[in-house]
């Protein structure tokens, strides 16, 4: 545990103030130590209460409409400018618009709730409030396919909730997250190319957070305040998955594909698992044995046959 999560977990569990005294003892650091980590968790969005007498103290505050002071802190390639909506149709169709527009790379739209929120495929999404919904707008000059975009955002959102959180959230092929095999997040990327031109990529991303989920999708999704036995603030979790998503899409720009694949294969939930696989016009069943470089899926049925699955439902059958 680094000494910054020592540091929240102290402040988490104590209702009062705590000393950088107390705090340094129980660290076993210095007081100008314990002063750079608390600077570094306020950058970070964590909400510490500073008082000059009687210490630091950890208040629920869960403002998304205060990003804009945060975000101007990350030091990511990207620089990101947040549109905050108490509620929208879908964030998705906003920041479409801004980018139609002229919206710069970076633009971000979240909402507290969206009233059609959307996945893949057209379906519905559940977006009520306690949740993280929001798009986020991309200009890279080329693009080898959206499948890889879709992974490099997958591993983004995964990379920044297990950071920000502990909590470790796995990735199912091709675009959702879970946590215990079940969902608590998704992701929709949608955009505007030509064969010689990106005009702009639509990263939508949807995470359950301190949302109150219908009752019949209990069984299928989860949120991250349940897993974590606890409310959680939703801004650290924000600025994390920026600063993750920065650094895939960096990787991407730079066309290191390969680390991408890598990353994604280390959070994976769908490989080495028996799988069906669900098309417009045929089912497969096998197990998914790898992730190829362009981003499909490897599956080797029961006949021993390989099939490259670029695009589908997967439903995980059982362990292999």
């Amino acid at each position: 545990m680094s000494i910054e999560d020592k540091v929240i977990e102290i402040l988490s569990s104590s209702q009062n103030y705590v000393s950088g005294t107390n705090l340094a003892s129980m660290l076993g650091v210095s007081r100008v130590t314990v002063n750079r980590v608390i600077k570094k968790l306020i950058a970070k969005g964590y909400p510490v209460d500073v008082h000059p007498r009687l210490g630091y103290r950890l208040v629920m505050i869960d403002d998304l409409s205060s990003l804009s002071l945060y975000v101007k802190n990350l030091n990511t390639y990207v620089k990101y400018s947040v549109h905050y909506l108490p509620a929208c149709s879908s964030t998705q169709d906003i920041a479409e618009s801004l980018a139609i527009e002229g919206a710069s790379e970076g633009t971000v739209v979240i909402a507290e709730r969206m009233e059609r929120g959307r996945g893949r495929l057209r379906r519905s999404w559940s977006a009520s409030e306690g949740g993280l919904w929001f798009s986020v707008i991309l200009r890279p000059p080329f693009v080898k396919n959206l499948q890889l975009v879709t992974l490099a955002i997958g591993v983004g959102v995964a990379s920044g909730i297990r950071k920000s959180t502990g909590l470790e959230v796995k990735l199912k092929w091709p675009n959702d997250v879970l946590y215990n095999g079940k969902k608590v997040g998704g992701i929709l990327v949608e955009g505007k190319l030509e064969a010689d031109k990106v005009h702009y990529i639509i990263a939508g991303i949807g995470v359950n957070v301190n949302n109150t989920l219908p009752p019949e999708l209990t069984e299928l999704a989860t949120t991250l305040s349940s897993a974590a036995g606890k409310k959680l603030n939703r801004i650290p979790i924000f600025l994390s998955i920026l600063r993750e998503l920065d650094a895939q899409y960096s990787l991407l720009l730079r066309g290191e594909e390969k680390k991408i694949i890598k990353e994604w294969k280390k959070l994976s939930y769908t490989l080495n698992k028996m799988v069906e696989v669900v098309m417009d016009n045929e089912k497969i069943v096998g197990l998914a044995v790898d992730l190829l470089p362009d981003g499909a899926l490897l599956v080797k049925t029961g006949e021993g046959e390989f099939r490259k699955i670029y695009s589908g439902d997967i439903i995980h059958l059982r362990e292999a």
